[in-house]
């Protein structure tokens, strides 16, 4: 009996040490994870960011790594991003539309995205496009926090209730 208390003594502990022993979370998930962590065009978009934000180097040097990012993978969202981001700082609306209008399109439900693109919209002198953009993607995305957007909304339909109204010359 001595015996057998002993086996099953080694047995639990043996037990207890390989569940210990066993990894807490799956090996390619967090080779995934540093994978995409130190994935070298997401290191040149924040590169290009650094630059354009510490004001240390010459802004087309971040232009151009972002647009090998862009070149490299055109779905990258953050390259995309950030050239469009960078074309609103330099005035380029035309160019900024662009880009967040191909964001939207690989990633529709891009908020940020969508924010950007109808400001940029209201900018070029298109707030009714703009107006509309919003409600569509309102209704398109009910469930979705949406503050950004609905914020846009109602700045510009509180702007439409403070415009004075014209009214007859006073002669």
């Amino acid at each position: 009996m001595n015996r057998t208390v002993w086996i099953a003594a080694a047995a639990i502990v043996l037990g207890a040490l390989a569940f210990l022993l066993l990894p807490t979370s799956p090996t390619s998930t967090s080779t995934d994870v540093e994978a995409a962590a130190q994935s070298p065009l997401d290191a040149k978009v924040r590169e290009a960011v650094r630059l354009i934000q510490e004001g240390t180097g010459n802004p087309m040097e971040a232009i151009t790594l972002l647009r090998e990012v862009v070149e490299e993978d055109p779905k990258h969202r953050d390259g995309l991003f950030h050239l469009g981001e960078f074309s609103r700082m330099s005035g380029q609306l035309d160019r900024a539309l662009d880009r967040y209008a191909s964001i939207l399109e690989y990633y529709p439900s891009d908020h940020e995205a969508a924010a950007r693109y109808a400001e940029t919209l209201a900018d070029l002198g298109r707030r009714d496009e703009a107006q509309q953009f919003v409600a569509k993607y309102l209704a398109d995305h009910p469930n979705a926090d949406l503050s950004s957007l609905t914020q846009l909304r109602d700045s510009w339909n509180e702007g439409d209730a403070e415009a004075p109204a014209v009214s007859e010359p006073v002669l």
